[in-house]
């Protein structure tokens, strides 16, 4: 087994300790995604479906001029018809995007309101409909039945595909967080209300023996904040990846970022650790600890537990 260094600290891993975590998180990763069930796809489908027929069904009212703000509230104002009806453009387009691109919130209430907004939201449907999908739109012909249920089955396959993706991401940051909790509850340690307002000074932050979890510490965003023995405090970040490359971003930059940030701001009686989960490389791994960040792995997160319990006083 190699050598781990500096656990008194938690902080210092061997390269050869690092490549083996990494490769035994991605094994994991890659069990979790092998034994999944077609499940959760069969589970999300027939709502989509039923959506989608809806949504297209409704197409030659949601395209007509002058627009129908009455219908497209209505559409709007359903969260299975609004994914529904952004899932008609090429590509689909996110609620933010929306709202991005139209330069104001875009609600049920806004568009019974704003005439002019239902007609821009129907005028971005229009220009970006997914002609592949679509063809009638484009030829200004009447689909035939075989082109409608085409469109409305694959409509509802992308539309699932992402909700079941998005859900899997979430997942995945949802079980390790709950991981890092339930270790801390079976050390009887005490979660504590975390603010509404951002927290700007130590005395606002965890006690010895208490944790709070989504607090904003000045500017970011810390999942899970725990009160060490000797008075600092762990800002620990839990972060999930399915790709190396994703593994960059999740690590080396948003968490990176975050650590300089709070120790910029709270000095030496802040430290910050990222617990991991999924795929990541080992490289990037190294290169985050020499920032430095503590590293401690779902799969082994006794690791976390020796460095609290190394933090009580002798």
């Amino acid at each position: 087994m190699a050598t781990r260094v500096g656990i008194s600290r938690g902080r210092a891993w061997s390269a050869e300790q690092i490549a083996n975590d990494c490769e035994e998180s991605t094994k994991l990763f890659r069990q979790r995604r092998m034994n999944e069930p077609l499940g959760d796809y069969l589970a999300e489908f027939p709502g989509a479906q039923a959506a989608a027929d809806y949504v297209i069904d409704k197409l030659p009212q949601i395209l007509a001029t002058p627009t129908n703000p009455a219908l497209l509230s209505e559409i709007v104002g359903n969260p299975a018809f609004n994914t529904a009806l952004r899932y008609l453009t090429a590509p689909p387009i996110s609620k933010d995007d929306l709202q991005t691109v139209l330069s104001r919130k875009v609600s049920a209430t806004a568009i019974r309101r704003d005439a002019a907004l239902a007609e821009d939201v129907v005028k971005i449907v229009r220009e970006t409909i997914d002609p592949k999908r679509f063809p009638w739109i484009v030829t200004g012909q009447p689909p035939t039945p075989e082109e409608l249920n085409a469109a409305k089955l694959a409509t509802a396959v992308v539309a699932t595909s992402q909700r079941v993706q998005t859900k899997r991401r979430g997942d995945e940051k949802n079980d390790l967080e709950g991981s890092v909790t339930q270790l801390l509850d079976g050390m009887g340690y005490t979660r504590i209300p975390t603010p509404r307002t951002p927290i700007d000074s130590t005395e606002d932050l965890p006690k010895q023996g208490e944790y709070m979890t989504s607090a904003t510490l000045g500017h970011d965003n810390g999942d899970c904040v725990i009160g060490l023995y000797d008075r600092r405090r762990l800002v620990l970040e839990c972060k999930s990846s399915n790709s190396e490359i994703n593994s960059r971003k999740r690590l080396n930059k948003e968490v990176v970022k975050d650590a300089k940030n709070w120790d910029e701001q709270f000095g030496a009686q802040v430290l910050t650790a990222a617990a991991l989960r999924g795929v990541f490389k080992p490289g990037y791994v190294q290169e985050a600890q020499g920032t430095p960040v503590m590293i401690f792995w779902e799969h082994r997160l006794d690791d976390l537990k020796d460095f609290i319990e190394s933090t009580k006083p002798a």
